[in-house]
């Protein structure tokens, strides 16, 4: 089946012309994706009727727009559970579990998030395109938001993210801001997995607050102002608190976590369609609570 997002018209004094190409660049729809739109003749459903981009639209009107006219992603679907915690027209948000690539990858093509999203979409949306708006690495668990459309992703705005983490050592202060640019080691034109702190690297900026302390480790509360790969993990090794279960950039050599602890906990966001505020919060993962409640 196809799927098609629905605008109710209530404004249209704003619009250079009341035509639905108009109404879409209000929408902010590229030019690109008015391109193909254009070449699907059932893309527009005005008052339930099928027609062209050039249809005049008056306010009180209900358009429907197909949401993703060109072919579906080619990713395998994965037959693997998916934690859904909000869906609507626009967007499908989950919490994704450690050890879960978000997209495939040579290691895991066979289960991996994007999979398991296409595995649930496939009779929803014939033409479903994956796009996930904050995609976490494989040891990383947390909130990711999927658009379902190229104009979902396009009009969302800031997302507020804050990331919880279980890290070595003790915590000599409260809050902490973490400035030092992160470089991408390319060997052979290839960029390599780890990142280090160098003059040369990327502005970035992590604000780190302790949530408690621990005998050997403390939980922490971060926030980003850059978003790096790695970013998280390589301020923390800077600092001598690298995450507990981190076997790329611990100061520690017993290590033995299958992955790293650290959590995108909770988000808050406004819907560009309902400009109401979306937030989430989920719970810490189960394996966590050995180390919570020592």
């Amino acid at each position: 089946m196809k799927r098609y997002e629905t605008y109710t018209i209530d404004n249209l004094s704003s619009l250079k012309d009341n035509t639905i190409y108009f109404f879409l660049k209000s929408q902010d729809f590229s030019e690109h994706q008015i391109k193909e739109l254009r070449k699907n003749e059932k893309s527009f459903i005005l008052n339930d009727n099928y027609c062209t981009i050039k249809a005049k639209l008056s306010n009180g009107d209900k358009l429907q727009v197909l949401t993703n006219p060109q072919n579906a992603s080619q990713i395998l679907a994965c037959d693997g559970a998916l934690d859904i915690l909000y869906e609507d027209d626009y967007y499908l948000i989950v919490n994704k579990p450690h050890l879960l690539a978000s997209v495939p990858t040579r290691s895991h093509y066979n289960d991996n998030l994007g999979g398991r999203i296409m595995n649930y979409m496939k009779n929803k949306d014939d033409n479903f395109v994956l796009r996930i708006v904050n995609r976490l690495d494989k040891d990383t668990a947390g909130i990711v938001i999927t658009a379902k459309s190229a104009s979902a992703y396009n009009r969302l705005g800031k997302i507020d993210k804050t990331y919880y983490a279980l890290c070595h050592g003790n915590f000599n202060e409260n809050e902490i801001t973490i400035i030092a640019p992160i470089l991408t080691i390319s060997e052979n034109g290839i960029n390599q997995m780890k990142r280090i702190i160098s003059p040369n690297g990327k502005p970035s900026i992590t604000h780190a607050t302790l949530v408690k302390q621990y005998k050997n480790f403390a939980l922490i509360k971060l926030k980003l102002e850059t978003g790096r790969t790695h970013q998280i993990r390589v301020h923390l090794s800077h600092i001598g608190h690298s995450l507990l279960g981190d076997k790329i950039y611990s100061n520690n050599i017993n290590e033995t976590e299958l992955h790293t602890f650290l959590i995108l906990k909770q988000i808050t966001f406004t819907h560009p369609t309902t400009q109401k505020q979306i937030k989430i919060e989920i719970p810490y993962p189960s394996n966590w609570n050995r180390y919570l409640e020592s």
